[in-house]
């Protein structure tokens, strides 16, 4: 791993996992219970400090976090400062919030990209620079990275994207030979197009070309932001809905391939960076929602019986199917990254 993915990886997830977290604490904390712990990262702890009734820390690994309240544990003595002796009502906002400053995060994120960077309102198609590698493909794996500037393919040289386009549409599954310009280096490049999933007559490397981006101002910026979390969520949620009919195939990225999605992201520029930082956060967001045991969504079920019943689950017995919930999903993570690594 090459020091600007594992940066831009550490810093991503650190600000994924911090707003999601911050989001539990922040809401415990106004319906007036003891957070024990608020910890970014899991395993052994590399350090930390108390402050009141609150102990916060760093550990290990920077892939996840928590917020530790009072009140959660079962045989723990129930007080009044716990989360069990909450209303439904509150207990419902305080699980609901990380998801929710997930949302606000990818707000965020986007109408800053927006405002700093702009509207992306086309290609530079007078320019043979890449703009964007996707992993996974051939370009990727050749070595390609963005703003490499294409010289010419097979000896004939190319001045514009939509002469890249032609000479790699029109040889699938045959190698390619592209001299390409890096910095002051002139390099070669050995690679042969993939099909393209949605023409099977053309080829595909797995590039696209640098953006245009028309300046906006704040308030445009913002109304960008609301409407782009907005157009993702709709499509993600589409995407659920073909999944479950089965429309869609399933196909989960772990935590390999998606380390590896941003640092090829990162070597694209901070706008496109900012912007999978949000995707990722919506994504975590909706993901949390889920009514799976050990999720929030899962938690908010339970919570949503006894709104409705007026009977609360034995404690017991739900800290069970949050404890199977939760190794279910560990173990979906492992068998995805072992997927992740043979893909590499």
């Amino acid at each position: 791993m090459n020091p600007l993915t594992l940066v831009a990886s550490v810093l991503v997830f650190g600000l994924l996992i911090l707003a999601h977290e911050f989001g539990h604490f922040i809401a415990a904390k106004r319906a007036g219970i003891r957070v024990v712990e608020f910890a970014i990262g899991f395993g052994p702890r590399l350090g930390g400090w108390r402050r009141g009734d609150t102990v916060y820390s760093v550990r290990l690994f920077p892939v996840g976090g928590f917020t530790l309240l009072a009140g959660m544990d079962p045989d723990e003595e129930p007080g009044e400062d716990g989360f069990a002796s909450k209303s439904v009502g509150q207990r419902a906002t305080v699980l609901a919030a990380g998801p929710l400053m997930n949302f606000a995060l990818t707000m965020v994120l986007f109408s800053l990209m927006f405002a700093v960077f702009g509207l992306p309102v086309g290609t530079d198609a007078d320019s043979t620079v890449i703009g964007q590698v996707i992993p996974g493909f051939p370009a990727e794996r050749a070595g390609l990275e963005p703003g490499d500037a294409i010289l010419a393919i097979d000896g004939r040289e190319v001045g514009t994207w939509d002469e890249v386009v032609e000479s790699i549409d029109s040889s699938p599954g045959r190698e390619m030979v592209l001299l390409v310009q890096r910095g002051e280096e002139t390099l070669t490049f050995e690679v042969t197009p993939t099909v393209d999933p949605e023409n099977p007559e053309e080829g595909f490397l797995g590039i696209a070309p640098t953006l245009v981006y028309r300046r906006v101002g704040p308030l445009e910026a913002l109304y960008m932001g609301v409407t782009e979390t907005w157009r993702v969520l709709v499509a993600w949620l589409s995407g659920l809905v073909g999944l479950l009919l089965g429309r869609a195939p399933l196909d989960l990225a772990g935590p390999v391939m998606t380390v590896k999605f941003i640092g090829v992201t990162a070597k694209s520029g901070l706008a496109n960076l900012m912007y999978l930082a949000g995707f990722l956060s919506l994504n975590i967001g909706l993901f949390n929602l889920l009514p799976f045991p050990a999720l929030d969504g899962g938690r908010l079920s339970f919570l949503a019986y006894e709104g409705v019943t007026g009977r609360k689950v034995d404690p017991r017995k739900e800290s069970l199917v949050h404890f199977l919930g939760f190794a279910a999903l560990i173990l979906l993570i492992i068998l995805v990254t072992y997927r992740d690594v043979a893909r590499l």
